[in-house]
């Protein structure tokens, strides 16, 4: 049987931290050989690095279409995909790129359809994955700093993934529970991670640091039904109760039944 290695105790887990997907992150930290190729590591993909070729076809229609600056630039963001050997694919007009890449940079035009080009000095992101997002915004937004919680190990393997590129902003990685709270931010951003924590850990996020931020954009997985995830969640309309007043968009593309987007401190629409 496979080893597995947890990080929380069973009750604060979130979906990813089950028990194969800190042993790639760990594997990856520990040795270059591993780092060089851990985008490719079957229990990594399983989290993360598993967009499908299709998907990054409608992720680049998208941004043509919506941020046709990022598009133009998009051999910029290339860098993304030089560590970890991705899976990469032809794409018509960019040549080859990673789907995951192009999904970060379908986010940022997000972003900037959503704020602006300005969307603040201060940005923290829940759940940093390798760091992919943060470099893609640092790219593309003049910000100070750059915050990433997560789990401990995967905030070594963000440390070393983007130490081996050079940064415009500052960045700093930290847990929910380094965190005093007496932070604010003017942006909070989560790729799927906070609507995959449990109840009781989604509110101590929401009070050390979303209701700390100005803005927000959250693309979720839960919260719609009961039952779509073992663990309880908080459900949209308790979020309500919690998060400043925001408005929820659909996902384009939708690449889940019961994903959708919150946002909150926007001049625009999705």
């Amino acid at each position: 049987m496979t080893s597995r290695e947890y990080v929380g105790e069973k009750s604060n887990r979130s979906d990813s931290d089950d028990g194969l997907y800190v042993l790639a992150v760990q594997e990856a930290v520990k040795s270059y050989e591993s780092f060089s190729v851990f985008k490719r590591n079957p229990h990594y993909q399983a989290v993360l690095e598993h967009v499908s070729e299709e998907l990054g076809h409608q992720y680049l229609e998208i941004i043509k279409r919506d941020s046709p600056a990022l598009f133009e630039n998009i051999e910029v963001f290339k860098k993304n995909d030089l560590i970890g050997n991705p899976t990469v694919f032809g794409y018509p007009d960019i040549g080859i790129m990673s789907p995951t890449t192009l999904r970060y940079i379908k986010v940022t035009s997000d972003l900037i359809k959503l704020f602006g080009s300005h969307i603040g000095e201060r940005v923290v992101e829940i759940g940093g994955g390798y760091g992919g997002q943060a470099l893609i915004n640092d790219s593309v937004f003049r910000m100070k700093e750059y915050e990433l919680l997560d789990l401990p190990p995967v905030l070594s393997l963000i440390s070393r993934y983007l130490e081996s590129h050079i940064m415009n902003c500052a960045y700093k990685v930290t847990t929910l529970n380094q965190k005093t709270g007496d932070d604010y931010y003017d942006l909070v951003i989560s790729n799927y991670a906070f609507s995959e924590l449990p109840s009781h850990v989604q509110i101590r996020y929401i009070e050390k640091i979303v209701r700390k931020s100005s803005r927000g954009y959250l693309t979720m997985n839960s919260g719609l039904t009961e039952t779509s995830h073992p663990v309880k969640k908080l459900s949209l309309e308790q979020l309500r109760n919690y998060l400043p007043s925001f408005d929820v968009f659909e996902e384009h593309p939708l690449t889940g039944p019961e994903n959708y987007i919150i946002a909150w401190g926007h001049s625009n629409k999705l």
